[in-house]
């Protein structure tokens, strides 16, 4: 399944979770509490995966968040900010600038656009290229 998630969007005390083939989830929890069950599983928690990637990557801001081989999820935002969502690098085909906004083109040509430029995304996206390649050699 983690190959089919898109990105994560962050509600108010909900979390929305887009597949391709324009399914979504529905989570009634916080994206943090969706975040730390998934970490559960393997014995972990979101908080120790992201302060051990910011320690290995040198990342101080918008870290990514290594959840499996398949699942590398990146900030679009502030963790805090209402609106921010977690994009799945690996269903990631492309970027295209969108006058002040970015719009983010996944592996089964659905669209997102973002509210941010894409020097900032492109940036948050090399971040979880980093970790995507680093995982990749070790395994």
């Amino acid at each position: 399944m983690d190959l089919d998630i898109l990105y994560l969007k962050k509600g108010n005390r909900s979390t929305t979770i887009k597949l391709k083939n324009n399914q979504e989830i529905l989570i009634n929890n916080t994206l943090k509490e969706v975040l730390n069950n998934y970490c559960l599983k393997d014995l972990t928690t979101i908080e120790g995966r992201m302060k051990a990637t910011s320690q290995v990557f040198n990342i101080r801001k918008h870290i990514p968040i290594y959840l499996s081989e398949n699942l590398v999820l990146i900030p679009t935002k502030n963790k805090k900010e209402i609106d921010n969502i977690y994009i799945n690098c690996y269903s990631v085909i492309d970027m295209i600038k969108d006058e002040e906004k970015t719009k983010v083109i996944f592996s089964d040509f659905s669209e997102l656009i973002v509210n941010q430029p894409i020097r900032l995304l492109t940036k948050y996206y090399d971040n979880g290229l980093k970790i995507k390649k680093s995982n990749e050699m070790i395994f």
